[in-house]
């Protein structure tokens, strides 16, 4: 049921994205170049990443639904090679939303992890099944030499099916709604998704994939290897802060105090909505709910979804 609801949430995140342009809100804009042979499209939805091969494209996430002739634009900025595989880091519809148009017109290959395969797959709620063609478990190779691709799957976190996708040549990663704003991530509880076991998922995503210096967000932006560890350092602190606070008793408000006395940590903890933010409100307010997510989570509770919060549920901050 829960996942139902996160699902209904996002598809009406992203008509509002779709619906509101006027107002603001990005729709799909000018693809980026990010290395030599990938290039990023974002708005409408999560990143959509191109990966140029010798002889044929291969895209990474398809935005919410409707959105496949404004990426072919954009694609086809870029190159006139045939696209031939979707890959998807994880099953929600703002970026499975449009397999089906590349399905249909351009009969591509979709790849997903094990886990991920299976919701997308799943009959129920407001959407289609989508279908998967080939499926990995913790990691698969696609390809040689200039056009390998590597998919690496280290655990739960955003959901318990969140893949990493690497261009080894051009050392950049990948890593979806996991990391997404440079901010403490959304975690899907009805998806598998765990804020106390993304700590390890996302340190092993550091460690085992050495050879990249830029890491592409879900949503959001590029960033270096430096900023991915920052990240990762942030929210290794959120949750050791969570349970030793858990411990003394305390609460949640208690632990966001607490990870607003340490400076390393004022990145993560900023009150103001970052640029492209469709949804999920600011860096602190997701901060204060993923302490509430790790206190359920500490306390043997069903973790309740939050897809945002309104700020003046958010504690005030200490003087």
């Amino acid at each position: 049921m829960q996942r139902v609801t996160v699902l209904s949430a996002i598809c009406l995140g992203g008509i509002a994205i779709t619906g509101a342009m006027a107002q603001g809100l990005p729709g799909v804009t000018d693809a980026e170049q990010v290395s030599e042979n990938v290039w990023r499209i974002p708005g409408s939805g999560g990143n959509t990443i191109v990966f140029v091969r010798s002889d044929d494209i291969v895209l990474v996430d398809t935005k919410v639904p409707g959105q496949g002739d404004a990426i072919m634009e954009q694609v086809r900025s870029i190159s006139d090679k045939p696209i031939t595989m979707v890959i998807n880091t994880h099953s929600h519809p703002d970026h499975v939303g449009s397999n089906s148009y590349f399905r249909e017109n351009h009969g591509v290959q979709v790849v997903a992890q094990a886990k991920t395969a299976a919701r997308m797959q799943a009959e129920g709620g407001p959407f289609p099944p989508n279908t998967v063609d080939m499926e990995f478990a913790n990691y698969r190779q696609i390809g040689e030499g200039e056009d390998r691709i590597e998919l690496h799957y280290f655990g739960a976190g955003h959901t318990d099916g969140d893949a990493f996708v690497v261009f080894p040549e051009d050392r950049t990663m990948m890593a979806g709604d996991i990391y997404a704003w440079h901010m403490s991530p959304l975690i899907d509880p009805g998806s598998g998704g765990s804020m106390l076991a993304l700590p390890t998922t996302v340190t092993a995503a550091y460690y085992n994939v050495p050879e990249v210096d830029r890491v592409i967000a879900g949503h959001g932006s590029v960033h270096t290897r430096e900023e991915f560890l920052s990240w990762v350092t942030f929210n290794r602190g959120l949750v050791q802060v969570a349970e030793e606070t858990a411990q003394r008793g305390g609460t949640p408000e208690d632990a966001l105090a607490q990870l607003e006395s340490m400076p390393s940590f004022a990145v993560f903890m900023g009150d103001t909505p970052l640029p492209g933010l469709e949804y999920g409100g600011t860096p602190r307010g997701r901060a204060y709910i993923n302490l509430m997510v790790a206190f359920e989570e500490l306390r043997g509770e069903e973790a309740q979804l939050r897809m945002g919060i309104d700020p003046s549920e958010i504690p005030a901050r200490s003087q």
